[in-house]
């Protein structure tokens, strides 16, 4: 079941910046620890769905034009509703936890984990998509 959620992703990890580069736009170079990764709007995210749930924005981080993490955006209120379909692909997330006022939920992908951040004052939820760092 884990590999039906591959349906869903239109973005995936390693991919190649040139892919999409026509609907990209530029947002913001940002650095973390050694890695520097250059950060892209996709640009069709308002035609865009994920899980049958509309998707406000995505983001795309790149290193060396090689696709590292994705970032869609959501309206909380579908917060509930994008953790159950995680939950029908993968299970129940092998952590859940409230650092700084954030709701995380986490699960494992193989190399990969998905991400599910619900800030208390925030506009939007983030589910993150991206490589384990330890593997």
């Amino acid at each position: 079941m884990k590999n039906e959620i591959y349906k869903h992703l239109k973005f995936r990890i390693g991919e190649e910046q040139c892919k999409h580069e026509f609907k990209l736009f530029y947002k913001e170079e940002y650095c973390c620890k050694k890695y520097c990764y250059e950060v892209y709007e996709f640009d069709k995210a308002d035609h865009e769905h994920l899980f049958d749930l509309k998707v406000e924005k995505i983001m795309l981080y790149y290193n060396a034009d090689v696709l590292t993490k994705i970032d869609y955006y959501f309206k909380p209120h579908l917060y509930t509703k994008l953790k159950v379909w995680i939950e029908q692909f993968i299970g129940v997330a092998y952590e859940q936890k409230l650092i700084n006022n954030t709701y995380f939920c986490s699960w494992y992908l193989g190399k990969y984990y998905l991400i599910l951040k619900k800030p208390e004052k925030e506009k939007r939820i983030v589910l993150s998509y991206q490589k384990r760092k330890n593997l």
